[in-house]
């Protein structure tokens, strides 16, 4: 399969200059994966240790240096070395250098709705309604997100994750947040 790269299919982060590529989408593979080429800024990084339930991540790097936290595990990924992340697994990622970006791929497996939050998330950015702390003006909007994209933050407890934020999807969901956020953050530019 050809990858695709164009600029419809990439998103910028307006606080931190991420950019996340959407090189091959689950409608167009044999497995359902996602595979999305993201470059983060000198001493850019990803999110805070975290897991997901319902798939895996298998991260390469493709230019500079990445390091990537797997549970206890420290690695510093070089060009065309990889590093896979079962579900479950606590993880975290950011750029190694200070003085250079990174670029590396990650493959999604399954997919599942990470492409929409992700442009749900960079979104609401762009219009203010996220801070460039995080936090988020709408607590539904980050429950959406983070339910949509299986994110589970490794330093809060379970319970009070499927609790407070699987409650509030749920609620959003009851009144329709989640459908608007996707009519207005996920029409893709290339048609899709």
């Amino acid at each position: 399969m050809q990858i695709q790269k164009n600029a419809n299919r990439s998103i910028t982060h307006v606080y931190t200059g991420e950019v996340i590529t959407f090189l091959e989408r689950p409608e167009e593979t044999d497995d359902s994966s996602l595979l999305i080429e993201v470059t983060l800024p000198p001493g850019g990084k990803g999110p805070d240790l975290h897991y997901h339930l319902r798939f895996e991540e298998e991260f390469e790097n493709i230019e500079g240096s990445l390091f990537v936290q797997l549970n206890k595990e420290e690695h510093i990924l070089g060009i065309g070395e990889r590093v896979i992340v079962p579900k479950k697994a606590h993880h975290m990622f950011k750029n190694a250098s200070e003085s250079e970006p990174v670029t590396f791929r990650v493959r999604l497996s399954p997919g599942h709705h990470f492409e929409d939050s992700m442009r749900i998330l960079y979104g609401l950015m762009e219009d203010g309604l996220i801070l460039k702390a995080g936090k988020f003006k709408s607590l539904y909007h980050g429950a959406v997100i983070l339910d949509m994209q299986d994110t589970k933050l490794a330093a809060m407890p379970v319970f009070l994750q499927k609790g407070m934020f699987g409650l509030l999807a749920k609620r959003a969901r009851k009144k329709g947040i989640d459908e608007e956020l996707k009519k207005k953050y996920c029409i893709r530019e290339d048609g899709e």
